[in-house]
């Protein structure tokens, strides 16, 4: 049942990140756009809040704009596959040590700001029985600028 509810998660997260990065480059604040989103979908409240901040804090720390795919794709750009890695092993990274999914460790505030995103969005915690799902190490930041490599999103 975990799995089900993390890929409902993870589409969710993506269509949030391309509501709020669309409203942005718009220079509109995009808080009233992503509670549209968020309410018919029974989510708490503060979802959309939660992951305005978590795409806020990515952009900060990385220095740049994340690049989204079309509002309507079927796939995933370079960045959004990333933060969906983000947010799958976030929760079991320490602020100060890096994996080789994420080498060079995460801020504090991006392991909390994805734990927050995780409870809203009622998604398992890594020791809760959802383990294992995690695809094989990253040899490099997923952030990294790379050849385009867009992915199928199964299921939005």
């Amino acid at each position: 049942m975990a799995e089900g509810r993390d890929i409902f998660a993870q589409g969710v997260v993506v269509r949030l990140f391309r509501a709020w990065s669309a409203q942005v480059e718009a220079g509109h604040a995009p808080m009233t756009r992503l509670q549209e989103i968020v309410a018919p979908l029974g989510l708490p409240d503060e979802t959309a809040i939660a992951c305005a901040s978590l795409f806020q804090l990515v952009e900060g720390h990385l220095g740049r704009r994340l690049v989204r795919e079309s509002c309507c794709s079927r796939r995933l750009s370079p960045d959004e596959s990333a933060l969906l890695g983000v947010l799958r092993v976030a929760p079991s990274l320490s602020a100060v040590a890096g994996t080789a999914a994420v080498p060079h460790g995460l801020p504090g505030a991006i392991v909390w700001a994805v734990i927050a995103v995780r409870q809203a969005l009622g998604m398992a915690q890594p020791d809760d029985g959802a383990g294992g799902s995690a695809p094989g190490p990253v040899p490099a930041c997923p952030f990294a600028p790379r050849t385009h490599r867009a992915e199928a999103f199964h299921g939005f």
